[in-house]
Order: C-alpha cells, then structure tokens, then sequence
C-alpha cells in the first residue's frame, strides 16, 4: 500500500486557512454571558401571565441568543 494520502475522489487539495475558532468559542461564551445578564429583565419586561414570562426567560431569549450566534458564526466563516 502507498503511504501517499489522496481523498475519495483522488484530487490534490492543497489545505485552506485556518478557521479562527477562538473567536466563535468567545461568542458562544458572550451569548452565555449576555443570557446571564438579559434574562432577568426579559422576564420583567412581561408582567403577565405569568408562564408567558416564564417562556420568554427560560425558552424564547436561549433560542434568540443561539440564532444570533449562530448567523454570526457563519458571517464569520463567509468573510474568514
């Protein structure tokens, strides 16, 4: 057997840049952060009822925080 590496399709792929994963792992950490620092006043901002808050604090800013860091990996992945 050769020791020579190929892909499936036996192409020469020379390798790409590197992805810059420290800066999507800092926001995932500021997501963290903010959800922290937002969801007090998330559940504030509706008096009632009061499950609605409950939903907006709990379930409605983590999906909202996971969208936004999620679109702004993948802006960071287009432009790197």
């Amino acid at each position: 057997m050769s020791e020579e590496a190929t892909t499936l399709m036996a192409r020469d792929e020379s390798p790409g840049r590197a992805y810059p994963m420290v800066l999507e792992r800092l926001l995932f950490v500021a997501a963290v952060v903010g959800f922290v620092v937002l969801q007090p006043s998330a559940m504030d901002a509706i008096d009632s009822p009061a499950w609605l808050s409950f939903i907006v604090g709990w379930c409605g800013l983590p999906i909202g925080l996971m969208l936004f860091t999620e679109f702004l990996g993948r802006v960071l992945q287009r432009v790197w």
